[in-house]
């Protein structure tokens, strides 16, 4: 019902669609992926604001002028690439990691977390050296309770937690390492260990299979079953693979095959997780990617991505409709057309999530004074919650219905949930 009234919200200019297979009864070009009727005949104008008030909820914008697009040759290449890998980097999952973490998370109490969120389950802090560490900064966050039904993996409850790398605040850095994903457990509310594998982009190089860092901002994570979602900024998302993590063979400080050594590195890390897809904006309105959550609430399944904008409220929300082999759903044009976009009405915001009809923002205005959290929806006044300072993402667990999110401040960064109830 939910997913009907914002399709109708959106006007006839984009119409709907269903079904799972394309007009001449073929398969989607994945297993399981819904391929429907192309509901935007001619590209819209890229929508204009209206005059918008902080605070007046979310209003409708034409999703037709937002299209994304597969990059089927690129997933053909990261796959023949990942399978040239030599088996000295064996394959790993979610679960072999869970059972090699080497850091331990520091648990800290409502008092010492700055800011007020309200219904304060629990939090954490990073172990020293990642708490002061100037140039990996964390941003997006996902789970378990993503990923699976169950919201378990091996009967492990595990967090995901993005941190990008800043050469600038390297000193004598000359390379870009990209982003490394944290994999905490946190099943045990008083163990929470966890580590760190570094995102990679496989490629052939005259034959050779190797592998690069990727830098990009990494604003958000949703898991999907093996697949894990990165928002790019200017483009659209990368999709990694979690179901074929390798376990590096060499831990110097540098990125790919090393002909000297004759052994593969992550820039010291022991474990890497490949791309395997990605898709990309090709419309004229430039969306912009800053987060993204997943809600399993809307029908079919879908991500909810947005965009940061300090200088104004006039940010755009989208969701983006998913398959169920957990990738985007394609129109038999094969492209993703959103499910709905809308403007935030909001200034700063970090993170993103949706449930049935009400959607919560985080937003870090203004810094320094503990942060906000909007409790809003379509074309109905929000509501502003006390949250943390400098926050960044958000992620729902439907199983504890609880809701978790990730700050960013050197030497402040924490990890921290709350009751669901407290914020709805």
């Amino acid at each position: 019902m939910y997913r009907r009234i914002m399709v109708m919200a959106l006007g006839v200019a984009c119409g709907g669609g269903g079904g799972g297979e394309t007009r001449d009864g073929s398969p989607g070009p994945h297993d399981g992926t819904i391929v429907t009727p192309d509901p935007c005949d001619v590209a819209p104008a890229c929508p204009v604001a209206p005059a918008l008030v902080r605070g007046g909820g979310l209003r409708t914008i034409d999703r037709c002028a937002f299209p994304l697009t597969p990059d089927d040759v690129g997933e053909t290449d990261f796959r023949a690439a990942i399978a040239a890998l030599p088996p000295q980097l064996s394959r790993v999952g979610m679960q072999d990691i869970a059972g090699d973490l080497n850091r331990v998370a520091v648990r800290v109490t409502s008092a010492q977390l700055p800011g007020d969120p309200p219904g304060f389950q629990r939090a954490y802090a990073w172990q020293a050296g990642d708490e002061s560490v100037a140039y990996w900064i964390p941003q997006g966050i996902s789970g378990s309770f993503d990923a699976n039904p169950d919201g378990l993996v091996a009967g492990r409850k595990l967090v995901l937690v993005s941190w990008y790398y800043s050469r600038e605040a390297d000193s004598g850095s000359l390379v870009e390492k990209g982003v490394r994903i944290a994999i905490a457990d946190v099943t045990d509310p008083a163990d929470v260990r966890y580590r760190f594998a570094l995102l990679v982009e496989p490629f052939l190089d005259a034959g050779r299979a190797s592998f690069r860092s990727v830098p990009v901002h990494a604003g958000g994570l949703a898991w999907i079953g093996d697949r894990l979602y990165v928002p790019i900024t200017g483009s659209g998302f990368r999709v990694f693979d979690l179901s074929q993590i390798l376990r590096i063979d060499g831990l110097e400080d540098r990125i790919g095959y090393d002909a000297t050594t004759d052994r593969y590195h992550a820039h010291s890390y022991a474990y890497a997780i490949p791309e395997i897809a990605r898709y990309t904006s090709t419309g004229a309105c430039s969306p912009r990617f800053s987060f993204v959550a997943l809600d399993r609430s809307s029908s079919p399944a879908s991500l909810i991505s947005g965009e940061y904008d300090a200088a104004s409220i006039a940010g755009r929300l989208y969701r983006w409709p998913l398959a169920a082999d957990g990738m985007l759903a394609r129109t038999d044009r094969g492209r993703v057309i959103a499910d709905g976009a809308w403007f935030e009405s909001e200034s700063h915001v970090q993170g993103a999530l949706a449930r049935d009809a009400t959607f919560w923002l985080t937003s870090s205005r203004p810094a320094g004074t503990g942060g906000e959290l909007v409790r809003t929806a379509l074309d109905t006044p929000s509501v502003t919650l006390g949250w943390s300072d400098s926050p960044e993402d958000l992620a729902l667990d439907p199983q504890a219905m609880t809701v978790w999110s990730v700050t960013e401040g050197l030497d402040a960064r924490y990890l921290f949930e709350v009751a669901l109830g407290s914020i709805d």
